[in-house]
């Protein structure tokens, strides 16, 4: 009986210790983003509840709506994402059953991995991303350590459910963190462990929660009357070309082998390595962890391979479990790990070098932004000789020519301007001015102008004299020379679902 329960209290202090490893990481690796705010796209809108539920994020829509902040609070919410990340940790390091230096180790390359700021950088969401990877552990620790249909199956069909409410890419995390734990119990030699049943148990509760998801997704979109927006169908390139869809698949997995993945990513290789040790020590069922490693690693690109084409490092949801999975399985295996810690380090280095420089990009994008968008808001105050705290009705035509900070190769929407976003995007521009109290924009329309267009397309391109015109109650600052690729601000004209 003390032999339970002092192994009992070594468990909590594991996933105590674990929590707290993990979240001392977030704060060295997220130090820079932490301590210098700026203002990324998508970040500029105070309200996104109808946006979400549109396109089928309502679960997402429902925390915003209730609990967390919307649309953010600056250093809360990243604080809040890395609470709720420590915890999805802790509750990984359960599932694996980790003794403390396997899940100290775990939880430094976990915690350090450069993909989460992909996701931090839409600080909007990324609260509410961290839930959902929390509540998708939570369902495979219910799978695993469970025995029950209503803890192996129905809860977990509800927490992968509201999982993929919250975020659709979270969708496949759930099978890389399984194949995880199948592949660290091959490598402790576990003889029983019923891997087929747990596989069909997760297969099971994922209908079971899609169904859910569907169903009540419908639900919410009629209690709010509004139109699905899912752009899934837009983005799939199978239907349209599958040998070019094929091809684009080939290209992106390529590129994560080739060291040509986003930046901050290349660990992708080290990964891979480290899944490939175990097969050169003595290790039962060879096979069946060949096999394992394989289906991790094109689980990895599920939302790749669905939509046929490379998607940005965001939804690469699975990677940090990848990652850390794949070096506390060699850490296992191989039994004088003593200088694996160098693996730990490195991983906490390069993610705080990669992490920092990504976000300090972003907030060299924002500081040019707001040099340059009060600037602008000058001349206006200046051409209708008032205050700059006057509201005034304006229309921002086309994208202005600036040179993009310097930044890191394949960094995604790091860097990017709120200026010339979308070809110019006077929605965007104005919210952007508006949230940071550079002025007091009333947003008008392409419509707003389109009696006119002669004369916008005549004017000089800003800061020239005569780039500020009006036309009839609205004042035109014409940012580019030709109309962007969502002259309202809100809809593209060609596909109107993926403006915004």
């Amino acid at each position: 009986m003390q032999y339970t329960e002092t192994s009992q209290n070594d468990k909590y202090q594991i996933v105590m210790l674990t929590f707290l490893a993990a979240f001392i990481t977030y704060i060295f690796v997220y130090g820079f983003e932490l301590t210098h705010f700026s203002l990324s796209i998508d970040e500029e809108f105070n309200n996104n509840i109808s946006h979400t539920i549109a396109i089928g994020r309502w679960g997402h829509a429902l925390l915003k709506a209730s609990i967390y902040p919307e649309p953010f609070i600056p250093f809360y919410t990243e604080m809040l994402t890395f609470i709720l990340l420590s915890a999805s940790c802790a509750v990984i390091v359960k599932i694996f059953s980790l003794n403390l230096n396997q899940a100290i180790f775990f939880a430094v390359l976990y915690a350090s991995s450069a993909q989460f700021a992909y996701q931090l950088q839409f600080l909007n969401q990324s609260d509410t991303v961290a839930t959902a990877i929390l509540l998708s552990s939570m369902a495979v620790y219910l799978i695993v350590r469970k025995n029950s249909f209503l803890y192996t199956v129905i809860l977990p069909a509800f927490l992968l459910c509201y999982s993929v409410a919250i975020y659709q890419s979270i969708i496949f995390f759930s099978y890389s963190l399984l194949l995880a734990y199948l592949l660290i119990d091959i490598v402790k030699g576990a003889e029983n462990s019923g891997h087929l049943k747990l596989i069909f148990r997760l297969l099971i509760s994922s209908a079971i929660g899609m169904v859910l998801y569907f169903l009540l997704g419908k639900l919410f979109l009629s209690y709010y009357h509004l139109h699905s927006e899912s752009y899934l169908t837009d983005i799939v390139t199978w239907f349209n070309n599958p040998r070019l869809a094929l091809k684009k698949i080939s290209r992106c997995i390529e590129h994560y082998f080739t060291l040509k993945a986003p930046y901050g990513m290349n660990t992708f290789v080290l990964a891979v390595i480290f899944l490939i040790l175990p097969l050169f020590y003595p290790l039962k069922r060879k096979t069946r962890y060949s096999l394992y490693a394989l289906l991790s690693i094109i689980t990895l690109f599920s939302m790749n391979i669905v939509v046929g084409k490379s998607l940005p490092a965001r939804t690469m949801t699975s990677f940090a479990i990848f990652f850390a999975a794949s070096g506390v399985i060699s850490f296992i295996v191989i039994k004088k790990n003593k200088c694996f810690w160098a693996v730990a380090a490195f991983s906490f280095l390069y993610g705080m070098a990669t992490v920092s420089n990504l976000f300090y990009t972003d907030y060299l994008a924002y500081k040019k932004d707001y040099r340059l968008a009060s600037a602008i808001a000058s001349d206006i105050a200046k051409k209708l000789n008032v205050s700059q705290e006057t509201p005034i009705k304006v229309y921002f035509f086309g994208a202005l020519d600036i040179k993009r900070v310097n930044r890191p190769k394949n960094s995604d929407m790091f860097g990017a301007s709120f200026l010339n976003w979308d070809h110019g995007n006077s929605g965007r521009i104005s919210a952007f001015m508006n949230k940071t109290e550079i002025a007091n924009i009333v947003p008008a329309s392409y419509d707003d102008i389109r009696s006119n267009l002669k004369a916008v397309y005549a004017a000089p391109v800003w800061p020239q004299k005569g780039s500020i015109l009006q036309i009839n109650d609205v004042v035109v600052v014409k940012l580019g020379q030709y109309v962007g690729h969502c002259p309202n601000g809100v809809k593209e004209n060609t596909k109107p679902k993926q403006c915004l």
